[in-house]
């Protein structure tokens, strides 16, 4: 004969005992499978966390460069304004002066007689034009110019000599 085998009993409390255990390993492998998902995602945060700290830092550098980039194109920006402003003052000076001098050969050509020039009418002339001048802005550069010339045409030598 063969022996039996004592039967197991096993009553539903051990059952319960098993089932929660098997679920507390469970339990634990999904908490430590959390917690180093949590730590990589903690290395993760620190990484963007640098990454956008050093592009806000880039673009602050960014924006600075710009703003000085701005205030030199700025700056060239007037100084061009300038120059243009005095060159156009200095071509509208030059204008004056050559109509200036056309006024005076004018003059000289209206004052030619059959024989010679007519000082009088050639110095009525230059007196009138310089009442027409304009005594501001370029204009006003005509006085000096007509003033030359005229001592020049007549023989009168000049103050500065």
């Amino acid at each position: 004969m063969v022996p039996e085998e004592p039967a197991l009993d096993v009553t539903g409390d051990e059952t319960r005992a098993q089932d929660l255990a098997t679920e507390l390993r469970a339990v634990q492998a999904r908490l430590e499978a959390a917690l180093a998902e949590a730590a990589s995602l903690k290395v993760l945060l620190a990484v963007r966390t640098h990454q956008h700290d050093q592009t806000w830092q880039a673009r602050q550098r960014l924006a600075a460069e710009c703003d000085a980039a701005g205030a030199q194109v700025a700056a060239l920006a007037a100084e061009r304004e300038a120059a243009a402003s005095r060159a156009a003052e200095a071509v509208a000076e030059a204008d004056e002066r050559a109509e200036a001098v056309r006024t005076v050969l004018g003059a000289v050509l209206a004052s030619i007689g059959a024989r010679a020039l007519d000082r009088r009418r050639f110095q009525d002339l230059i007196a009138r034009a310089g009442r027409e001048a304009p005594d501001h802005g370029p204009g006003a550069a005509r006085h000096a110019v007509l003033l030359t010339e005229a001592r020049r045409v007549l023989g009168i030598p000049s103050q500065g000599s």
